[in-house]
């Protein structure tokens, strides 16, 4: 009997719980919206807009930085034979370069050529100048002139003494058959002259060296 009553007071209980959980739990809170007054809304003119604070404007980035011209420099290129200067000059327009002729005078026009004699094949120059090359002997070019044709130049001075020191140093790294000769005999001969030329231009005038032994490329001063 007592089991009986206490069963119906938990009934009782739990039925007064449950019609009342809006008053037990907190609710969510309510969000009351603004509600907008329509009198109070004013379109603005443009002289009024033009009034208003304006947005502080950004600072302009900086210009990229501008490529710095080119370094040019004059250049001497010579001294060519009577037979040679006009294939020179040939193969200067063709690189769309302009040079000015320079005549020489039989002390100005000799110079002083280290190079190895030619040999049978351009094989076996190509083959003999990239051992030089490895023993570090850099500054060399294979002949391509058909009367020296695959000869290896080492080097062409005014300064015969220049000629000389180099041909010692190539002799003693241990290159062979190196020789020192008079390359001409100041007759005749001519040399040009650049102003203003680029890297650039330089590098594709002193791939002209093979067709060209008798002739050096040197930087001089402008004028």
């Amino acid at each position: 009997m007592k089991r009986l009553v206490w069963l119906l007071v938990f009934i009782n209980v739990g039925l007064l719980a449950y019609f009342n959980l809006d008053r037990i739990l907190p609710s969510a809170p309510q969000v009351k919206l603004t509600e907008i007054d329509a009198e109070k809304i004013t379109v603005l003119s443009q002289k009024q807009i033009e009034t208003l604070p304006k947005k502080a404007a950004s600072s302009p980035s900086p210009p990229p930085p501008s490529t710095p011209p080119a370094v040019t420099a004059c250049f001497e290129w010579g001294v060519f034979s009577t037979s040679s200067i006009a294939s020179a000059q040939n193969a200067v327009t063709k690189l769309a370069l302009q040079a000015t002729v320079k005549e020489q005078n039989s002390q100005e026009a000799k110079r002083f050529w280290v190079y190895r004699p030619p040999v049978k094949t351009a094989q076996e120059a190509q083959t003999k100048a990239a051992e030089l090359k490895a023993a570090g002997v850099e500054d060399l070019y294979v002949v391509q002139d058909p009367k020296w044709k695959n000869a290896i130049s080492f080097g062409i001075f005014e300064d015969e003494q220049l000629a000389t020191k180099l041909l010692n140093e190539l002799k003693a790294k241990g290159v062979k058959d190196v020789v020192k000769t008079l390359r001409n005999q100041g007759q005749g001969h001519s040399s040009l002259l650049f102003n203003n030329l680029t890297t650039t231009e330089v590098t594709a005038l002193n791939k002209l060296k093979p067709d060209f032994p008798e002739a050096d490329l040197k930087e001089v001063n402008c004028h």
